[in-house]
C-alpha cells in the first residue's frame, strides 16, 4: 500500500545570501600584546606598532576600525580634544583567509604623545563590518546626544523585496601609559 504525496507547483526563486557573521577580534595577537603597555615615544625609540587581527568568516565585508585615546561613554568627539582616529580597512593575511591585520594609522603615535601625563589612558580599536555614522538619541535632559553608531545597507532582490542585514562591531583596549624620555 502506498500513498500520494501533494507536490507544490511553486517555483522557488533565488533565495537570500547567507546572514551576515559578525566579525570578531582574535584576543592574545593584539600588538601590543599585553593590555597594560607602556609606549615608548621619546627620542631614538622603537615607535609601537598598535594593531588587532579581525577574523571575519563574510571575505568580501570591508572592516572599517576608528581609533580612540579616553573616549567618552558614547564614542565621539566631545571636546576635550580626545581624538578620533580613522583606520586602515585591514589587510587579509593571506589569499582567501578570513582574518584581516587591523593597524593603528601613521598618525596614531603622534596623537597618542600629547597624552603624556604619568597617567594610563583608555586606547581602543573599534571595528566593524559596517559603515560608522554618527546618530542622536535622547538624554535624560529632554534634548539629543549624538553617538557613534553602525549601519548596513539592506539588500534588494530581484523580486523587490528589501532585506535588512545587521552589522556588527568588536573592540579591543589597552591602557596605555605615555613616556617622552628620550630612550639610549
Amino acid at each position: 500500500m502506498a500513498c500520494v504525496l501533494p507536490q507544490e507547483d511553486q517555483i522557488i526563486t533565488e533565495l537570500p545570501g547567507a546572514a551576515n557573521r559578525p566579525p570578531r577580534i582574535l584576543p592574545g595577537i593584539a600588538e601590543p600584546p599585553t593590555r597594560e603597555y607602556r609606549a615608548q615615544l621619546g627620542a631614538n625609540c622603537n615607535r609601537p606598532a598598535f594593531s588587532v587581527q579581525v577574523d571575519d568568516p563574510n571575505l568580501t565585508d570591508t572592516i572599517r576600525a576608528n581609533w580612540f585615546i579616553d573616549p567618552n561613554e558614547r564614542y565621539v568627539q566631545d571636546g576635550a580634544g580626545k581624538p578620533l582616529i580613522r583606520g586602515n580597512p585591514g589587510t587579509p593575511i593571506g589569499a582567501g583567509s578570513s582574518v584581516r591585520l587591523v593597524q593603528a594609522p601613521p598618525t596614531f603615535n603622534a596623537a597618542l604623545q600629547l597624552f603624556n601625563d604619568g597617567r594610563k589612558h583608555r586606547v581602543e580599536v573599534v571595528v566593524t563590518d559596517g559603515e560608522f555614522i554618527e546618530s542622536e538619541r535622547p538624554d535624560p535632559q529632554g534634548g539629543t546626544q549624538a553617538f557613534l553608531d553602525i549601519v548596513r545597507p539592506a539588500v534588494r532582490l530581484p523580486s523587490g523585496e528589501v532585506i535588512p542585514v545587521a552589522a556588527y562591531r568588536d573592540e579591543y583596549v589597552w591602557l596605555v601609559e605615555v613616556d617622552t624620555l628620550p630612550c639610549p
